[in-house]
């Protein structure tokens, strides 16, 4: 990667990111009936302590939706003592995904009215679960500095959604776009009363996020932390440089193949999904010429 190796003709990576307990599960035993290497970043923060649910022989037998509940009922992430037994393999490395891993809103720009189905990120930032509240252009919350929103605007979409049914109201087919035009009736009556943080905060979170997530990994696991994977694989040139003062690499979520003189903190992925989908991608990412062409196509659409 630094010049101080050859790489495989046909080299890839496999990672997983936040650490999940199904990387145990579903993963680890794929790994290591192929003998494949990969790499899983954790989101420190998210690490529970004193589970050690069960071994390679005891994962074999995990085949019955029950037994994975149970498996998953203490926590939905691993383990310390977990991630030590994986990193003992010597099929699987353990890296940094942050500590926290939160989003925030990086502009006014609404993209969705909460229907439930936002997710966690959502109500991390907002505390607030209610539906119709209007959520922002998001980023990883060291990306940027974070927009706090309209607590008016917000009170305003959940009472129409309350008067329109409730969670029933998502149904309608059009329900995002007449909570838009709602939301643009709101703007002719009022401004848009939003604020956004100063620097400092950031710069606080930045020190916790990728220097603080990096020291625990390295004293919990006994071991070298040296990639980071950005949050929601967004970043900029702030974030990007407190990650290249602690690491040697950082991955994105950008699309495409990695060339030998491609920025060491830019390094992109492709995403994996079910049936032949990444038999016909690897197709593509083989050539670089159609990996770029490609690359650059996804974006647009």
């Amino acid at each position: 990667m630094i010049g101080k190796s050859k790489l495989p003709k046909k080299a890839v990576a496999i990672t997983f990111d936040d650490g999940y307990a199904d990387n145990l599960i579903y993963a680890y035993p794929l790994l290591k009936k192929y003998e494949f290497f990969a790499t899983i970043f954790v989101i420190v923060n998210k690490i529970t302590s004193n589970i050690r649910r069960m071994d390679f022989d005891g994962l074999k037998s995990l085949n019955m939706a029950n037994s994975v509940n149970d498996f998953l009922e203490k926590s939905h992430y691993l383990s310390f003592e977990e991630l030590e037994y994986l990193q003992n393999s010597q099929l699987i490395d353990i890296q940094s995904h942050s500590f926290n891993h939160r989003a925030c809103f990086c502009s006014n720009k609404v993209f969705k009215f909460n229907d439930s189905k936002l997710g966690e990120w959502l109500f991390e930032y907002t505390h607030d679960k209610r539906l119709g509240i209007p959520a922002y252009e998001r980023k990883w919350d060291c990306a940027c500095e974070c927009i706090s929103d309209d607590l008016k605007l917000r009170n305003c979409m959940h009472e129409f959604v309350s008067n329109h049914n409730g969670i029933m109201f998502f149904k309608e087919k059009n329900a995002q776009k007449i909570l838009y035009k709602q939301y643009k009736k709101y703007l002719k009556k009022h401004s848009l009363n939003l604020s956004i943080e100063p620097r400092y905060e950031r710069i606080k979170r930045l020190e916790t996020e990728v220097f603080e997530s990096r020291r625990i990994l390295e004293e919990k696991l006994n071991k070298n932390v040296d990639f980071f994977c950005y949050p929601f694989g967004t970043y900029d040139d702030v974030s990007k440089e407190y990650v290249k003062r602690a690491y040697k690499a950082a991955f994105t979520l950008k699309i495409g193949q990695n060339m030998p003189n491609d920025d060491l903190f830019e390094l992109k992925r492709v995403e994996v999904r079910g049936g032949n989908w990444l038999e016909k991608k690897l197709k593509i990412y083989k050539s670089p010429l159609l990996s770029k062409i490609y690359a650059n196509i996804y974006r647009k659409i």
